[in-house]
């Protein structure tokens, strides 16, 4: 999926040092090019910029 076709409540998992962590989208915003994605997790709450045409995997 594109970054751009996030929506909010997706999950996200990542694989961080052997253990799978799993986000889920709190908010997507559009900001000139790029997207900025904030996500929530155990560890508590990100934000990160991507391109628009970057590729994550949701659940």
């Amino acid at each position: 999926m594109k970054i751009q076709e996030l929506k909010q409540g997706d999950q996200i998992t990542q694989h961080i040092d052997n253990l799978v962590v799993s986000f889920e989208v709190l908010s997507v915003e559009q900001i000139g090019r790029r997207y900025q994605v904030t996500f929530s997790s155990a560890s508590g709450i990100a934000t990160a910029s991507y391109h628009a045409d970057a590729l994550i995997t949701t659940v």
